[in-house]
């Protein structure tokens, strides 16, 4: 009889240590976000090379950019609490040239050291024709050298967000599509700088962005996909 009070007041007793230990532990949510490195190349056509880093305890997309001559913009890029992405972006640097990270609806901001720097402008390339669609514009960009190439935004709106190309132009006719994002997709003028990644070749272009209405909307949209994607071109 002693034995089985004893087996039952262990019992007993393991079950109120048991419940006793369940704590609830409540871990603030924040959105933090740090440089763990930047490297600024002006040897060539400007390029800038960073480290991002989420500190916080959310996830979060986030959009690097850099103001200098132009401001140009990275991908959206997700990240979760520990990761560290690498963003890569050409630019036209000024002697004031910022660095922001935009995340959480939250701007973190660098000032970052540059010079200003002068490209000698040739016609190595031009942009002949450009298509808006919902989340993406299609160039068509004409050159005269086949090289590793940067498409830079010059002027757009206050209101787009307009990315980087970065790939290869071959002699002639080229489909170059560039992510772009925002709620007005009008009709509008915008230039692009144009360079080959050594900084050898240089150049600008203006042309008026078109937007297809209706059945031709819908053409344009599956020959620009095909020409992007796979390089068919008609």
């Amino acid at each position: 009889m002693n034995r089985l009070l004893t087996f039952l007041t262990f019992l007993l007793f393991a079950f109120i240590v048991s419940k006793a230990v369940l704590v609830k532990v409540d871990v603030k949510e924040v959105c933090l976000v740090e440089i763990k490195s930047l490297n600024i190349s002006l040897d060539t056509l400007p390029k800038l090379d960073a480290e991002i880093y989420n500190s916080g305890s959310l996830p979060y997309n986030f959009r690097v950019s850099v103001e200098g001559k132009n401001k140009v913009w990275s991908q959206k890029i997700f990240e979760a609490p520990g990761d560290l992405k690498k963003v890569s972006l050409h630019f036209l640097p000024s002697n004031e040239t910022k660095l922001k990270v935009y995340f959480c609806n939250k701007i973190f901001e660098k000032n970052i050291e540059t010079r200003e720097k002068s490209f000698e402008e040739g016609d190595w390339f031009s942009i002949r024709k450009a298509r808006i669609y919902s989340d993406f514009i299609v160039l068509e960009v004409i050159s005269n050298v086949s090289t590793d190439a940067a498409i830079i935004p010059l002027k757009y709106p206050d209101n787009w967000i307009v990315e980087n190309y970065i790939g290869k132009l071959k002699v002639g006719r080229n489909f170059v599509r560039i992510n772009f994002e925002s709620d007005v997709k009008d009709e509008r003028s915008v230039s692009f700088a144009i360079a080959s990644t050594d900084g050898k070749y240089f150049s600008k272009s203006e042309v008026k962005v078109e937007r297809k209405i209706g059945l031709e909307y819908w053409l344009f949209y599956i020959f620009d996909t095909l020409r992007t994607s796979i390089g068919f071109i008609v």
